[in-house]
């Protein structure tokens, strides 16, 4: 797959980015979340040094991140343990046949 060179705005600042063809569209969404969650934390805490706010947006990210592999895990263990009930389930239904 090819990139090509994109500009994206992220609070009124641009960077260049490369991005795989067919995903532009996807990174200026991305982009465009990225800077309202930078503008309602510069609301809330009355921080206004970009530095210092995109690296508590990127470290409450990063937590949200982990919660959601947590929960991740979780479901697919809750999954397995369903999988192997059932498994044993048919296993003794078949068995009485």
């Amino acid at each position: 797959m090819s990139l090509k060179s994109i500009d994206i705005e992220v609070c009124g600042r641009f960077i260049r980015v490369n991005c795989p063809d067919g995903n532009s569209s996807d990174l200026y969404y991305i982009a465009d979340i990225l800077s309202k969650r930078l503008e309602d934390l510069k609301e809330k805490t009355g921080v206004s040094n970009i530095e210092q706010l995109i690296f508590i947006t990127a470290l409450n990210i990063c937590y949200e991140l982990e919660l959601e592999k947590e929960k991740s895990v979780h479901c697919v263990k809750h999954l397995k343990s369903r999988m192997l009930t059932l498994n044993k389930m048919m296993d003794t239904a078949l068995m009485k046949e």
